[in-house]
């Protein structure tokens, strides 16, 4: 396996290519390249000069941030797989603006363990079940799970006007350069989705992955969800408004596990 350095503070190192010389801060380490000078894995040292381009890797500098004051509940835990319970507002994985404040960090530092990588990914504002692979060895099964779309994925919506609906719904979305808001377009991505509703509870069965796609479909059919910010009127990002939660939570995941061929079936705890 390629030479990586560990996580630190349940934070991943970043790679970089380094021009001219080594600066001093902050350390650097020599990543897998067929023409460097330095094996994989050196330090290093700073000043030195370059007489090419070098691939490395560094730990980023992370200041602190504002705590988010809410936290993911473990449902399971095997020798392949931690599956927890994610809080509304808290980020899956770092999104450029929270990187400590993430699902992924917390697991790391308190599960002791950098290797900890969640599967699939919920928005912030969504709550609900995330499974994420422990064992780098077996990682690959359950990711391609995931491509494969074998993974049944149930989603619980309460949504501001009443839906009467039953049924597949096909639509094509894309996001404009520089918006937060994803678009309905009939060129964009096609994506699909089972709805049903009765009322304001609506269960949606995503069948393609795309960005914001269950709430770009129920804004698109009427029925936004109670404590969006973004649809149907981008409201402007506020990450720590924790004042209305988004009522979307992944409910329910379903699939064949790849190694001991059981049914997995895993259920939020606030579902």
């Amino acid at each position: 396996m390629a030479f990586r350095p560990p996580a630190r503070e349940g934070i991943s190192p970043r790679k970089a290519v380094l021009h001219g010389t080594v600066p001093a801060a902050p350390q650097y380490w020599a990543a897998e390249a067929g023409d460097s000078p330095f094996p994989a894995g050196a330090l290093l040292e700073p000043g030195t000069r370059l007489e090419r381009p070098i691939p490395a890797w560094y730990h980023p500098e992370v200041p602190p941030e504002p705590p988010i004051p809410f936290d993911y509940q473990v449902l399971y835990a095997d020798e392949h797989l931690l599956v927890v319970d994610k809080p509304h507002f808290l980020p899956t994985t770092s999104n450029g603006r929270i990187v400590r404040e993430t699902l992924q960090t917390r697991l790391r530092v308190d599960m002791d363990n950098d290797e900890i990588v969640p599967l699939h990914r919920l928005d912030r504002l969504t709550a609900g079940v995330v499974v994420c692979s422990v064992n780098p060895r077996t990682r690959g099964l359950y990711q391609r799970k995931f491509q494969d779309r074998q993974m049944h994925k149930t989603y619980r919506a309460r949504v501001t006007q009443p839906l009467q609906f039953e049924g597949t719904v096909t639509l094509g979305m894309s996001k404009p350069h520089g918006s937060r808001q994803v678009v309905v377009d009939p060129a964009g991505t096609p994506t699909q989705t089972f709805v049903r509703a009765s009322g304001k509870d609506v269960e949606l069965q995503p069948l393609t992955g795309h960005t914001h796609q269950l709430r770009v479909l129920l804004n698109h059919l009427g029925s936004p969800i109670c404590g969006d910010d973004t649809y149907p009127v981008d409201k402007g990002l506020a990450l720590y408004d924790f004042s209305e939660p988004l009522q979307l939570v992944h409910e329910c995941l379903e699939f064949i596990d790849p190694i001991c061929g059981a049914r997995r079936q895993f259920f939020a705890a606030q579902g």
